[in-house]
């Protein structure tokens, strides 16, 4: 093997490693959320301690806190009067840590990952979930429909 392909396979691997080491970092550092089915609690508690900005307000039978992390991913909980957390979305830059944002449900969004090429839609009885996006543009939501209150439109989640 010439010098010229010897070196184009070791700064590849070192670039490919370095993506690798990057997106590791940014998921190790990546602010926390309430997963989805969480309590009023663990979202204040994020709040502060990852020093996001954050804001809360009345929606149609429910509270909508909305925080700016960091990173720049923008977080929407929706909170119901009993105070669970019914629905998240994200937007921003990066992809959230979907296992922290989803609980308990990270395993059915993984499940679907596997079977999608391109974004995740999971639709079912107990859990919405649609995620998508590109580098700098993720967007997406998930939801449990049972949990949602009627007077709010699960079109208003985002």
């Amino acid at each position: 093997m010439d010098t010229f392909h010897s070196n184009y396979i070791k700064s590849s691997s070192t670039a490919r490693n370095l993506r690798v080491f990057v997106a590791g970092v940014a998921l190790l550092c990546s602010s926390s959320w309430a997963a989805l089915g969480g309590n009023l609690d663990s979202v204040q508690q994020d709040q502060q301690a990852f020093a996001a900005s954050g804001s809360a307000k009345p929606i149609a039978g429910a509270t909508l806190h909305t925080q700016l992390l960091p990173n720049g991913v923008t977080v929407r909980q929706y909170v119901d009067p009993a105070g669970v957390v019914f629905a998240v979305g994200w937007e921003g830059p990066v992809q959230p840590d979907f296992q922290r944002l989803l609980g308990a449900h990270y395993t059915a969004y993984q499940g679907a990952l596997q079977q999608q090429r391109r974004g995740v839609v999971l639709r079912g009885a107990d859990l919405v979930l649609e995620s998508g996006g590109m580098m700098r543009a993720f967007v997406g939501r998930a939801y449990l429909p049972a949990r949602v209150p009627a007077a709010l439109g699960v079109q208003d989640i985002r």
